[in-house]
């Protein structure tokens, strides 16, 4: 009886321990469980704007992403994303013009199609599925546009889903994940599929809207648990621009690279806060961007 009772403390001890150094930030949650994600982005950034007259956006953004995820089973789960920014768009005299603008809302489903266990490793693979509403902010004087451009600009071009207005995104994924002891590394790879359903109001004679965009995002980031509090990660993206949705109206660089560092504070397996500092260094960002922000999980059981 007391080797059981000691061996039980054992067990308890251990699972509590995981418990507080499970990460909430993860879009893998417990079957039957949910969870909310809140990201608060703010940054500066001037990126390509693909109209004749002022080529490019300039200012600076907050971006809002709320998101929530559900999972219906063990393998498979689904993902609601609803973005909004908040700006100022910079003018041609020096001064700012504030806007803001809805970006497209993307629901999603992800498949977790391998999952193999050896020792202390794990071993994870994941399809994801997501699809966009056309929803996002457009306007005659292009303010909604352009500021949805910077907060492109401050995500490193990564989510052109979210901020590419006029458009129906399809976005297909693959993930590969891996952890063992205090290490975790993942890799993404994402393609999305930008189609046309109106110009979103960019002028005919300074615009050339296309039928369609292609894009690839590949993403990898590795993240190293300090404590049982406290992970300190580390991601770099490459964007590259296979099909442009809107011809460009000048040379532009067709890859974009964005690098993200971030500390991650573990509140048990209920709760996760993340600080994230993000920029490019080089491509048609390298030099003109910078962000830093807030992520918030929550895991609802």
């Amino acid at each position: 009886m007391k080797f059981i009772t000691v061996r039980s403390a054992v067990i308890l001890l251990c699972a509590a321990r995981a418990a507080v150094a499970e990460p909430a930030i993860d879009r893998n949650p417990a079957p039957r469980a949910g969870q909310v994600e809140l990201q608060g982005l703010f940054g500066v950034s001037t990126t390509p704007f693909d109209v004749s007259a002022l080529p490019e956006a300039k200012g600076q953004a907050l971006a809002l992403v709320a998101t929530g995820r559900y999972a219906l089973s063990q393998p498979l789960s689904f993902e609601l994303q609803l973005p909004l920014v908040l700006g100022s768009v910079a003018q041609p005299a020096g001064s700012y013009v504030d806007a803001s603008a809805l970006g497209n809302p993307v629901l999603g489903a992800r498949y977790r199609l391998v999952e193999h266990r050896a020792g202390p490793a794990l071993l994870g693979v994941f399809g994801a599925l997501e699809l966009g509403a056309p929803l996002a902010s457009h306007g005659e004087n292009l303010m909604p546009n352009r500021v949805l451009a910077i907060a492109d600009g401050i995500e490193g071009r990564g989510h052109p889903e979210w901020f590419t207005p006029g458009i129906v995104p399809l976005t297909p994924s693959a993930t590969f994940h891996w952890a063992s002891g205090r290490f975790r590394l993942e890799t993404e790879l994402r393609l999305p599929l930008l189609v046309r359903v109106s110009d979103a109001d960019l002028p005919s004679s300074g615009a050339n809207p296309q039928p369609f965009g292609v894009a690839t995002v590949v993403g990898l980031e590795a993240r190293y648990r300090l404590s049982q509090r406290l992970s300190l990660a580390a991601a770099a993206r490459l964007f590259f621009d296979l099909v442009p949705a809107v011809e460009h109206v000048r040379d532009l660089s067709r890859v974009q690279d964005f690098e993200r560092l971030s500390l991650h504070v573990h509140f048990g397996s209920l709760a996760a806060l993340a600080v994230d500092l993000q920029t490019a260094i080089g491509g048609e960002l390298g030099g003109s961007t910078v962000a830093g922000g807030l992520r918030v999980g929550l895991n609802l059981h």
